[in-house]
């Protein structure tokens, strides 16, 4: 995985580095200008999972693992330096900080900007079910179960064989502005997801987590997809080594209770059951993207690529045939003892595989 909490230090002359600095708007950076900054200020942005960008810092040992960068107004032989007068002064500094493998997270020039929640009409998933539950680019009925308010199926990007999706029908950004009585029958479709999961897999180990999209999904990045969905994958990571590897402080909350934190951008994750949730909700607080699927990759799939968990670049559309051909499978070989409501809920789709 690509690192955060990284400091990058600015040298040259002034009124250069001040101008570079105010070029480096990304999410995943905090700017100081000042010419020194103390280690407080650079421990609380670390806290936030953010890298700092600055002149200069007053203590000396965090110098020692910082990375220097060179700036100039004309061509400099040095490994890590800007050119100003070659302009793209955030692409520049973006290349750095890939070089050293430094997550700095999208610049905000790519984010939506729009002034309003991103349109049903702009959204894949609603058109998928104006399709009629059918991936048009892989030609594959994918929705394996379809409740009144939610339907299921595998994901794009299906590195771990299992990995579904609970979508619901309504365009909202996130589970948290479902209303209550919608909210109560997700944990019911999330309880018949991990049966079946069970029963195709033969594993009780499932991670759930739902990143949300708060202020009706603007400022997020154009490419995004907005339209809540909640991650169900089979794994043997849990909430517990997420809290523990990330450092990121999560507050212990009821479903019930997921309405009132709509307001902002969210990450929330399910432990050990459906009473025990967890969300941090820190508008100040970086979260890579796709951090949790970074997670599974590097937690259960090591031998696998670098970056595969990204599924803009690596659909595995193979792996979500798959996935519909081994649950389909598992529920009619035991068809008869699956819950009513499952069978229901399953049907349409099974046979028209």
């Amino acid at each position: 995985m690509k690192k955060t909490r990284n400091l990058f230090i600015l040298r040259g002359k002034e009124d250069l580095v001040l101008s570079v600095l105010d070029e480096l708007l990304f999410k995943g950076l905090s700017v100081f200008k000042e010419k020194q900054i103390s280690t407080e200020i650079v421990k609380e942005v670390f806290r936030n999972n953010k890298s700092v960008a600055c002149r200069d810092v007053a203590e000396e040992s965090l110098k020692e693992t910082a990375i220097f960068i060179t700036v100039t107004e004309h061509n400099f032989s040095c490994a890590n330096s800007i050119q100003t007068s070659a302009g793209n002064i955030a692409e520049q500094f973006a290349c750095i900080a890939t070089k050293h493998h430094c997550d700095i997270g999208d610049h905000k020039a790519n984010s939506s900007g729009l002034g309003e929640a991103p349109k049903r009409s702009d959204c894949p998933y609603c058109r998928y079910m104006d399709d009629g539950y059918c991936d048009r680019d892989i030609g594959l009925h994918r929705t394996l179960y379809r409740s009144k308010n939610f339907f299921v199926m595998p994901t794009i990007g299906e590195f771990i064989k299992g990995y579904l999706l609970i979508i619901p029908k309504q365009h909202v950004m996130s589970n948290a502005e479902l209303p209550l009585e919608v909210r109560q029958e997700f944990l019911t479709v999330l309880e018949d997801v991990c049966y079946m999961l069970q029963l195709t897999y033969c594993t009780s180990n499932v991670l759930v987590w739902e990143n949300g999209s708060g202020n009706g999904g603007i400022g997020k990045a154009k490419n995004s997809i907005v339209h809540s969905h909640t991650h169900v994958a089979p794994s043997r990571l849990d909430a517990d080594s997420i809290e523990t590897f990330s450092h990121f402080p999560f507050e212990r909350i009821s479903y019930e209770d997921l309405h009132l934190y709509g307001k902002n951008s969210y990450l929330l994750i399910r432990g050990e059951n459906d009473e025990d949730w967890r969300i941090n909700d820190n508008p100040n607080l970086y979260i890579p993207r796709q951090y949790v699927r970074q997670l599974l990759l590097y937690k259960d799939y090591t031998f696998l690529p670098d970056e595969i968990w990204d599924w803009r670049h690596h659909p595995f559309v193979d792996k979500i045939k798959e996935t519909c051909e081994e649950i389909q499978a598992a529920l009619l070989k035991h068809w008869d003892d699956v819950p009513q409501r499952i069978q229901q809920n399953t049907k349409e789709f099974l046979f028209k595989m």
